[in-house]
């Protein structure tokens, strides 16, 4: 029918742009925070992309859910603040004949959301402790950065660079102090750079420095001068971590009756699920009385949204403390909000739509 040709097409736009919003105040924050932790040397520079990607990839299900919300209260705000609503309804339809086409525009949607969680998610888990350890397992130079100290690997050596060169890789002015054997040795040179011999081994090469080794609170220091020190670089062990329950396939979790596992069931169910009822919710919320502000379903729908993100954490930490069962956290988490969307339809079929501008 007409109006559901209208409607789909508008609520494809409301809720596209919301996303698109959404997913850009996301990538700002995210990008503004990665490029914080690599300026102090917490993060490489070259994983601030990939880091960026991954992190946006597992927020995406809240933000589409978040965005089929927001697009569909913001389409039928405008339908009621229009007055078109009210002629649609006069001409003979019910509130409840806008689910239909409601839920048409949903479920593609729900089964990006549905593949988001079983699928891509726990893989993009995975690959992001993959990359990580990689970059754990780089060699101890490859982390420094100019100007600021930075710790090795194994929490033996302690570096600082004045500058460095990212096209030759060389540095200047370095200061190195290492532990070993319960003595203490202080390296300063003028410069240094890194060379990779044949078989793959690394090697840090200063040149024009000293070396200062001894045991703290002793005056017997030994000082050496040189003009060229080698010191071999090894790469850290790279240790394999147990694979937790987010980053587990769902078709391996349903086979598993531990906590943890129950509790990230209950948590992928509970996107798809949420997204359908909030959508649903956007319908009476919609609402417009033309004597009251029009802020109110957006606070309305503000509020329904944490009331149900809560739910949703509560009935799942439950389920990890075998409080609940896996059944007992989707019925806690989502039969009350059912109910009250119930309760809000029932009482919206009470108002009549004339009552829009003469009320």
């Amino acid at each position: 029918m007409l109006y559901r040709q209208a409607l789909l097409r508008e609520l494809s736009l409301s809720s596209g742009a919301s996303l698109v919003i959404l997913i850009a105040i996301t990538l700002v924050t995210l990008f503004i925070r990665l490029l914080g932790e690599a300026a102090r040397g917490e993060l490489a520079n070259e994983a601030v992309f990939t880091y960026l990607g991954f992190t946006l990839l597992h927020f995406l299900p809240v933000l589409l859910s978040i965005g089929i919300f927001i697009g569909v209260l913001l389409t039928f705000m405008r339908y009621w603040g229009d007055s078109e609503m009210v002629i649609w309804l006069n001409s003979g339809l019910s509130l409840l004949d806008w689910i239909k086409p409601v839920l048409l525009f949903v479920h593609p949607l729900i089964l990006v959301l549905i593949v988001l969680t079983n699928l891509l998610i726990p893989w993009a888990m995975n690959k992001k402790d993959i990359y990580k350890q990689e970059l754990l397992s780089r060699e101890e130079a490859s982390a420094i950065a100019p100007g600021l100290f930075a710790e090795s690997n194994g929490g033996d050596r302690v570096y600082f660079v004045e500058s460095l060169n990212p096209l030759t890789g060389s540095v200047r002015n370095v200061f190195m102090q290492s532990s070993e054997s319960g003595k203490l040795g202080v390296v300063v040179a003028a410069e240094g750079r890194q060379e990779k011999l044949n078989d793959g081994t690394r090697f840090l090469i200063l040149s024009k420095g000293r070396r200062y080794e001894g045991t703290p609170g002793r005056a017997d220091y030994r000082i050496v001068q040189f003009e060229k020190y080698w010191m071999r670089l090894d790469p850290a062990e790279i240790r394999v971590r147990g694979k937790t329950a987010r980053k587990t396939a769902t078709w391996s979790l349903l086979g598993q009756s531990t906590p943890d596992a129950q509790g990230e069931l209950l948590n992928r169910f509970n996107s798809p699920i949420s997204a359908v009822v909030l959508a649903l919710f956007a319908l009476p919320l919609s609402f417009i009385n033309m004597r009251a502000r029009r802020s109110f379903g957006l606070v309305s729908a503000l509020l329904i949204y944490f009331i149900y993100n809560n739910l949703m954490s509560i009935s799942q930490a439950w389920v990890v403390q075998e409080k609940l069962n896996l059944v007992s956290g989707l019925m806690t988490a989502h039969l009350p909000m059912a109910v009250a969307l119930a309760l809000f339809f029932a009482y919206r079929l009470r108002v009549k739509p004339f009552r829009t501008r003469t009320s």
